[in-house]
């Protein structure tokens, strides 16, 4: 009797798969574009970034160049702490098609959310690393809330 019941018990766990697609249909091309559905990404969390330097370089002629260095760059949320992107209000990523002149080009879309924040950059010095820094830069309450940037190649 308990082998009868392992028999059954084996034969229903080996069915299973079969009998899940029972029900699948295939869709030809005029109803398969009446279905919808979700697609791109979202990106949600707590973000504290730093940069240790960016450094602009501009050249004079074949033998002099000037630069622009900007050091101990911070982005951060009020008060120091981090920056939110909650959940609710999430960096969507997707493809979308944009026309170009007269052709159809397909990008790669950000959507910002919602976010305050402040940069700061610690230093900023004209010419070599060891000049003096002529001052600091603080942009407060960054939000850029419903900005979005697109991205594709040429």
């Amino acid at each position: 009797m308990k082998k009868i019941k392992q028999l059954v018990l084996a034969s229903a766990v080996l069915a299973a798969p079969f009998l899940a697609h029972a029900d699948l249909k295939s869709m030809d091309d005029s109803a398969l574009a009446g279905v919808t559905g979700q697609d791109g990404i979202s990106i949600a969390g707590d973000f504290k970034a730093s940069i240790g330097a960016v450094v602009y370089t501009d050249k004079i002629d074949d033998t002099k160049s000037g630069s622009l260095r900007l050091e101990n760059i911070t982005l951060t949320g009020p008060g120091g702490t981090a920056l939110k992107i909650d959940d609710a209000n999430p960096l969507t990523v997707d493809v979308v098609t944009t026309k170009i002149g007269t052709a159809d080009t397909q990008q790669l879309a950000l959507g910002l959310p919602g976010m305050t924040g402040d940069v700061s950059v610690g230093a900023i010095k004209v010419g070599d690393t060891s000049a003096a820094s002529i001052g600091s830069l603080t942009v407060s309450n960054l939000n850029m809330a419903g900005s979005q940037v697109r991205i594709w190649g040429h």
